[in-house]
């Protein structure tokens, strides 16, 4: 009788033991499956992020440089950059609609942002003017580099189309601002 309850409780172990290490292949398409398609929404949403973040950060500080540029170059850029940047908000965030990804649109510069703002807003005269069009091309320079990582993984053609349009957009201001500078 012993024998019998211990054989039962063995069988039974095996049992247990077969099923927690079964792989099924219906278990392991969802586990290879499912993730990558999390992944890659993740990826655009992160991006539409930084793109928003970014965006908003420079709207913020050409706002700034439109109250407080005293040359007409300045003025004429900050004016320029202020009108650039609240459109691409404006289709940025059609984009994030059209993809369903509202919920990755910041509605706030975040504190790293916020601090740069501060920084700008100590600074007057020529040191602000010399820092904004410093931070314009480097800020211009650094958009350009993450949109083109961004169009070898983003997957929705929203995304791709503004993406692109915003590069070729970019590098226009860059070339007109190197023009401008070679003839200084």
């Amino acid at each position: 009788m012993l024998t019998d309850k211990l054989l039962t409780l063995a069988f039974g172990l095996v049992l247990l033991l077969m099923i927690a290490c079964d792989e099924s292949p219906k278990t392991e398409y969802t586990k290879t499956d499912a993730p990558p398609v999390v992944k890659e929404m993740s990826r655009s949403a992160a991006f539409i992020d930084y793109a928003a973040s970014t965006t908003m950060l420079q709207a913020e500080l050409a706002r700034l440089a439109t109250e407080r540029a005293q040359s007409e170059e300045v003025k004429a850029l900050s004016t320029d950059m202020l009108d650039f940047y609240n459109q691409a908000m404006k289709q940025l965030q059609q984009v994030a609609r059209a993809e369903g990804l509202n919920n990755s649109l910041p509605d706030s510069l975040g504190s790293a942002d916020r601090a740069t703002v501060e920084e700008f807003g100590e600074l007057t005269g020529a040191a602000f003017e010399e820092r904004y069009k410093e931070h314009v091309y480097t800020a211009q320079q650094a958009q350009l580099d993450n949109y083109s990582e961004m169009l070898l993984i983003a997957e929705e053609e929203e995304v791709r189309n503004w993406v692109n349009e915003m590069q070729l957009q970019l590098r226009a201001r860059l070339q007109l601002a190197a023009q401008y500078d070679s003839v200084r």
